[in-house]
Protein backbone atom coordinates (compact mmCIF):
# COMPACT_ATOMS: atom_id res chain seq x y z
CA UNK A 1 0.00 0.00 0.00
CA UNK A 2 1.70 3.41 -1.29
CA UNK A 3 1.86 6.04 1.92
CA UNK A 4 -0.54 9.11 1.52
CA UNK A 5 1.19 12.80 0.93
CA UNK A 6 0.77 14.17 3.89
CA UNK A 7 1.87 17.85 2.15
CA UNK A 8 -0.93 20.75 2.24
CA UNK A 9 -1.63 21.61 -1.75
CA UNK A 10 -0.08 24.62 -2.67
CA UNK A 11 -2.48 27.73 -2.66
CA UNK A 12 -3.24 29.16 -5.91
CA UNK A 13 -1.40 32.44 -6.90
CA UNK A 14 -2.48 35.16 -9.31
CA UNK A 15 0.62 36.40 -11.45
CA UNK A 16 0.39 40.38 -12.29
CA UNK A 17 1.27 40.94 -15.40
CA UNK A 18 4.90 42.77 -16.50
CA UNK A 19 4.88 46.14 -15.76
CA UNK A 20 5.81 47.99 -19.00
CA UNK A 21 4.75 51.58 -20.60
CA UNK A 22 2.64 50.18 -23.28
CA UNK A 23 1.99 53.75 -25.61
CA UNK A 24 2.81 51.80 -28.70
CA UNK A 25 0.45 48.83 -28.31
CA UNK A 26 -1.66 48.83 -31.29
CA UNK A 27 1.70 49.43 -33.32
CA UNK A 28 3.48 46.47 -32.59
CA UNK A 29 2.08 44.05 -35.10
CA UNK A 30 0.09 42.44 -32.25
CA UNK A 31 -2.92 44.51 -32.74
CA UNK A 32 -4.70 42.06 -34.33
CA UNK A 33 -5.50 40.05 -31.64
CA UNK A 34 -8.91 39.87 -29.66
CA UNK A 35 -8.46 41.26 -26.33
CA UNK A 36 -9.17 39.17 -23.15
CA UNK A 37 -10.51 40.07 -20.05
CA UNK A 38 -9.55 39.03 -16.41
CA UNK A 39 -10.72 40.15 -12.78
CA UNK A 40 -8.00 39.28 -10.61
CA UNK A 41 -7.03 42.89 -10.38
CA UNK A 42 -10.87 44.66 -9.68
CA UNK A 43 -11.16 46.92 -6.84
CA UNK A 44 -13.94 45.37 -5.46
CA UNK A 45 -13.35 46.77 -2.02
CA UNK A 46 -12.93 50.37 -2.78
CA UNK A 47 -15.88 52.30 -1.83
CA UNK A 48 -15.24 56.20 -3.01
CA UNK A 49 -15.94 58.20 -6.07
CA UNK A 50 -15.56 55.05 -8.25
CA UNK A 51 -16.77 51.69 -7.49
CA UNK A 52 -18.33 48.26 -7.83
CA UNK A 53 -21.42 48.84 -6.03
CA UNK A 54 -23.67 49.09 -8.95
CA UNK A 55 -26.75 48.21 -9.88
CA UNK A 56 -28.52 45.59 -12.42
CA UNK A 57 -28.39 48.46 -15.23
CA UNK A 58 -24.75 49.39 -15.08
CA UNK A 59 -24.21 45.89 -15.64
CA UNK A 60 -26.42 45.65 -18.23
CA UNK A 61 -24.27 48.30 -19.94
CA UNK A 62 -20.82 47.61 -19.22
CA UNK A 63 -21.04 43.51 -19.93
CA UNK A 64 -22.94 43.66 -23.58
CA UNK A 65 -20.04 47.01 -23.81
CA UNK A 66 -17.51 44.42 -22.89
CA UNK A 67 -18.28 41.67 -25.49
CA UNK A 68 -18.70 44.62 -28.22
CA UNK A 69 -15.55 45.04 -27.50
CA UNK A 70 -14.19 41.24 -27.54
CA UNK A 71 -15.23 40.88 -31.25
CA UNK A 72 -12.91 43.64 -32.12
CA UNK A 73 -9.03 43.88 -32.65
CA UNK A 74 -6.91 45.69 -30.37
CA UNK A 75 -6.45 48.14 -33.39
CA UNK A 76 -9.64 48.45 -34.28
CA UNK A 77 -10.50 49.78 -30.29
CA UNK A 78 -7.79 51.50 -30.72
CA UNK A 79 -8.93 54.25 -33.99
CA UNK A 80 -12.13 54.72 -32.18
CA UNK A 81 -12.47 58.35 -31.71
CA UNK A 82 -14.54 60.35 -29.59
CA UNK A 83 -15.51 63.68 -29.79
CA UNK A 84 -16.75 66.35 -32.25
CA UNK A 85 -15.57 68.20 -35.41
CA UNK A 86 -12.94 70.29 -33.25
CA UNK A 87 -12.00 68.03 -30.70
CA UNK A 88 -11.03 64.68 -31.68
CA UNK A 89 -9.03 61.88 -30.41
CA UNK A 90 -8.85 58.18 -29.37
CA UNK A 91 -11.80 57.25 -27.17
CA UNK A 92 -10.03 53.87 -25.49
CA UNK A 93 -6.46 55.07 -24.15
CA UNK A 94 -3.45 54.61 -22.14
CA UNK A 95 -3.13 57.46 -19.93
CA UNK A 96 -0.47 57.75 -17.47
CA UNK A 97 -0.94 57.36 -13.78
CA UNK A 98 0.21 60.46 -12.70
CA UNK A 99 -2.11 62.09 -14.68
CA UNK A 100 -4.86 60.72 -12.33
CA UNK A 101 -6.43 62.68 -9.72
CA UNK A 102 -4.80 62.44 -6.34
CA UNK A 103 -7.28 59.85 -4.75
CA UNK A 104 -6.35 57.61 -7.46
CA UNK A 105 -2.92 57.86 -7.69
CA UNK A 106 -3.12 57.28 -3.57
CA UNK A 107 -5.05 54.11 -4.21
CA UNK A 108 -3.31 52.63 -7.16
CA UNK A 109 -0.14 52.95 -4.83
CA UNK A 110 -2.58 51.06 -2.00
CA UNK A 111 -3.13 48.33 -4.49
CA UNK A 112 0.56 48.36 -5.81
CA UNK A 113 -0.84 49.51 -9.48
CA UNK A 114 2.00 52.27 -9.21
CA UNK A 115 4.56 50.09 -10.42
CA UNK A 116 2.58 50.34 -14.27
CA UNK A 117 3.39 53.87 -15.50
CA UNK A 118 -0.27 53.79 -17.28
CA UNK A 119 -3.71 52.61 -17.10
CA UNK A 120 -5.70 51.92 -19.86
CA UNK A 121 -9.45 53.16 -19.98
CA UNK A 122 -12.40 52.55 -21.70
CA UNK A 123 -15.10 55.03 -22.36
CA UNK A 124 -18.43 54.16 -22.46
CA UNK A 125 -21.27 56.46 -22.90
CA UNK A 126 -21.08 59.68 -21.83
CA UNK A 127 -18.57 60.53 -18.48
CA UNK A 128 -18.52 56.54 -18.26
CA UNK A 129 -15.19 55.12 -18.03
CA UNK A 130 -13.80 51.42 -16.61
CA UNK A 131 -10.09 51.56 -15.64
CA UNK A 132 -7.81 49.06 -15.67
CA UNK A 133 -3.96 47.30 -16.49
CA UNK A 134 -3.31 46.23 -20.13
CA UNK A 135 -0.91 43.55 -19.94
CA UNK A 136 2.08 42.97 -22.57
CA UNK A 137 0.39 39.65 -22.68
CA UNK A 138 -0.47 37.94 -26.44
CA UNK A 139 -3.04 38.34 -26.63
CA UNK A 140 -3.46 41.31 -24.93
CA UNK A 141 -5.43 41.23 -21.71
CA UNK A 142 -7.31 43.96 -20.07
CA UNK A 143 -7.65 43.80 -16.10
CA UNK A 144 -10.61 46.13 -15.20
CA UNK A 145 -9.98 48.23 -11.84
CA UNK A 146 -12.65 50.52 -11.16
CA UNK A 147 -15.49 51.99 -12.67
CA UNK A 148 -16.02 55.44 -12.85
CA UNK A 149 -19.30 56.65 -13.68
CA UNK A 150 -18.92 60.14 -13.48
CA UNK A 151 -15.40 60.49 -14.55
CA UNK A 152 -13.95 61.16 -11.71
CA UNK A 153 -10.45 59.75 -12.16
CA UNK A 154 -9.25 61.88 -14.36
CA UNK A 155 -11.67 64.49 -15.28
CA UNK A 156 -8.98 66.94 -17.02
CA UNK A 157 -6.73 65.70 -19.30
CA UNK A 158 -9.25 62.82 -20.56
CA UNK A 159 -11.38 63.52 -23.21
Amino acid sequence: MAKKDKRKPSPISVSKPVPRRLLGIAHDGEGDHHPVWRLSLLDAEYDGEWHWNIDKNTIVRIVPFLSEMERLTWNEIWNHQAGGQRRRGSKHKLIPIDHLCDPAQRRAAELNLDEWEEMFRFRLAGPERLWGILSDETPRVFYPVWWDPNHKICPNRDT
